[in-house]
């Protein structure tokens, strides 16, 4: 059977393409006199399949009448170019010219303007990009929260159940601003808080949780704020007094994860401590404290409390949650005219003697999984029993823990009471334990979350161990 049809060879056509586009654009440069065609840029030469038409794709700089006009030269020149086409190529045959206006161009403009629009405003950064670029001032605290705290009569301050640095520092610092909003201001607190939270700057105002239910139906305070806290169940034993508040505000950095939903007010993830927030809120009260009352600056012993919760919760600028605008807090921090050494001296590295003994006891329960990646480790009732140690003791314990070599999750438990257990989960280097602790009901960040369960000791810890290793890489 013979083929009747023209055979192309595209490696002759495609050749022949550029060809005749090089020629016509020497044509039009010396040849074509025409000013209408001055600015004309040919893009691109398609032969059809027997090279017989030639569409030649062209564009103008210019607007919808710069185009029409350069069209026009352009037909008014066709004859002349197919001629000298034709002539210059050796061609029998020149194939007839067909003008296409080639909007990719313009098209690729617009779509740059977009990107360059996205680019601007930091659509293509990675979330460290943006954290970097991210300054204090960046992070402002929501209008109806600093009014609610401006509205408010008799607060009651309460951090977390087991406070660390940063919740009890935002807690002080925060009550000391309310001072100055002529508010009745009680911080609620815990017993037997970890080692050298007791010496910060106004903690002899915190009233211990055992006294909080005649307290609250003496005073009858009228507004709640958690700090570092965003939910009520997170407060332990004061949960039943505190869900009696018609009116919560909250102000916490952890993300927000679990059932529950968080109180009203400020949740910031972006933030590396609660007191970070507390700062700005702050900061904000003393600039614009409301009607009749005076403006007042950050006292040195709010700076303080604020810088305890910083650096603890930074490790020391240590953890992945530094970054340049905890700098920038810690420079105005210690311009106010903070102690940072007795801060970092008296709230960190600490350990009382049953302290130690609770360590001893601890470090002995270290247990690695999956070739030594997972540790978990335990800190039951009988332990606090037997040296007289504390929950609070426990503060730092999981850094140790984190700084074993090889180790790239740890799982820490705690037994608040019998077969109640809290759980703090670390990363080390890259990973999320988030999803863990979310899945338990509990919250915080991809590097550092808690959560709690209750069974028994090794059933919890096989829970904990299967999850993290569905982490692993």
């Amino acid at each position: 059977m013979t083929n009747t049809g023209t055979t192309m060879d595209p490696y002759r056509t495609n050749k022949l393409n550029h060809s005749i586009l090089r020629v016509l654009g020497d044509l039009l440069q010396v040849a074509v006199k025409d000013p209408r065609v001055g600015f004309v840029t040919l893009n691109q030469v398609k032969l059809n399949r027997d090279h017989s038409v030639a569409e030649v794709y062209w564009s103008v700089l210019g607007d919808a009448d710069e185009r029409k006009t350069s069209f026009a030269g352009l037909k008014k020149a066709r004859g002349f170019l197919q001629n000298r086409l034709g002539r210059t190529l050796g061609l029998r045959h020149a194939p007839e010219l067909r003008f296409m206006y080639d909007d990719t161009v313009e098209k690729g403009m617009e779509i740059d303007g977009v990107l360059d629009g996205l680019a601007a405003r930091g659509e293509f950064e990675t979330a460290e990009e943006r954290m970097r670029q991210l300054t204090l001032d960046d992070l402002t605290p929501p209008a109806e929260l600093l009014d609610g705290l401006r509205a408010a009569q008799k607060v009651w301050v309460v951090p977390h159940h087991n406070p660390d640095p940063d919740a009890i520092g935002s807690a002080l610092a925060l009550a000391e601003a309310l001072d100055n909003l002529d508010c009745e201001v009680r911080v609620v607190g815990y017993p037997d808080p970890p080692l050298g939270l007791s010496e910060l700057p106004g903690y002899d105002r915190v009233t211990v949780c055992d006294e909080a239910e005649r307290i609250f139906a003496d005073e009858g305070p009228d507004t709640l704020v958690l700090v570092d806290c965003h939910r009520i169940d997170r407060t332990g034993p004061l949960q039943d007094v505190l869900d009696r508040f018609e009116t919560r505000w909250c102000i916490d950095h952890h993300l927000v994860s679990g059932r529950k939903g968080p109180e009203p007010g400020w949740v910031e993830p972006r933030s590396c401590s609660t007191c970070t927030l507390i700062h700005r809120v702050v900061t904000a009260l003393g600039m614009d404290p409301g009607p009749d009352r005076l403006p007042f600056d950050l006292s040195v012993s709010m700076a303080t409390n604020i810088y305890a919760g910083l650096i603890n919760d930074t490790g020391g600028f240590r953890f992945t949650n530094t970054h340049p605008l905890t700098f920038e807090l810690a420079r105005r921090l210690a311009a106010c005219g903070v102690d940072t050494a007795w801060v970092s001296r008296t709230t960190m590295h600490r350990y009382r003697k049953q302290g130690i003994a609770l360590l001893e006891k601890v470090l002995a329960t270290f247990t690695y999984h999956q070739q030594g990646r997972i540790l978990t480790v335990v800190a039951d009732q009988a332990m606090l029993q037997e040296t007289g140690g504390t929950l609070g003791d426990t503060e730092g314990f999981v850094n140790i823990a984190t700084a074993v070599d090889g180790v790239e999750r740890v799982a820490f438990i705690k037994e608040l009471e019998p077969g109640v257990w809290r759980a703090s989960l670390r990363v080390r280097g890259e990973g999320d334990v988030q999803q863990v602790a979310a899945r338990h009901g509990g919250g915080g960040h991809k590097q550092a979350s808690g959560c709690t369960l209750q069974g028994e000791r090794d059933e919890v810890l096989a829970t904990l161990v299967a999850d993290l290793a569905g982490t692993l890489a």
